[in-house]
């Protein structure tokens, strides 16, 4: 009996969080994506639609985002390099100046995360959508791991679709389970002409 009533404590104990406010909306745009590799210059305005959430979690700001200054910018260049498996962003101001510039690697889904911590790097899957991927498992006083990915992909109108999710899961002091998740949806729109 003592044991069943110590499980029964340990479960009203335990955490659970899951939070996905725009879950409907990424249902509705994911399956209806175009494939990022139809063009190799876009131009996104660097302010979402509707915000989503947390701008230092790049729904809320495109040029964060990509490393790109933020202050002036009004809209954000991508210009892909699909043979050297290059990304070029440059943050543009009002009168299309620009401002500052980052270039990333492309790599192949399959491939493996780069040694250099410093390397600036997206996933290109094989139906083009960009992903970044971080997981870290470091035990202190508890058992866990803490997951952040991001996925950019173009909307049926041609927009910029970032979703941001994270996580955590594990046993606090050894004992006590946990899980947390959240996803946050930021849509930008396209610069017209582009």
């Amino acid at each position: 009996m003592r044991q069943l009533s110590v499980l029964c404590s340990l479960l009203l104990l335990s955490g659970c969080v899951v939070s996905s406010p725009q879950k409907s909306q990424y249902q509705a745009e994911y399956p209806n994506r175009q494939d990022i590799r139809s063009h190799s210059l876009y131009r996104f305005v660097t302010t979402p639609l509707k915000p989503g959430g947390d701008e230092y979690k790049g729904t809320d700001d495109l040029a964060l985002l990509f490393y790109v200054s933020s202050k002036n910018a009004a809209t954000v260049e991508l210009r892909f390099n699909y043979p050297a498996k290059t990304l070029q962003a440059t943050s543009l101001d009002a009168q299309n100046n620009a401002l500052s510039q980052q270039t990333w690697a492309l790599l192949d889904e399959s491939a493996a995360k780069p040694t250099d911590s410093n390397s600036r790097h997206f996933w290109l899957t094989k139906d083009g959508v960009l992903r970044t991927q971080y997981k870290n498992c470091t035990p202190d006083m508890s058992v866990g791991c803490r997951w952040v990915d991001r996925e950019m992909f173009i909307t049926r109108s041609g927009d910029m679709a970032v979703q941001y999710a994270e996580g955590s899961a594990g046993m606090a002091f050894l004992v006590i389970p946990f899980y947390g998740s959240q996803k946050y949806l930021g849509i930008f729109p396209k610069v017209a002409g582009t």
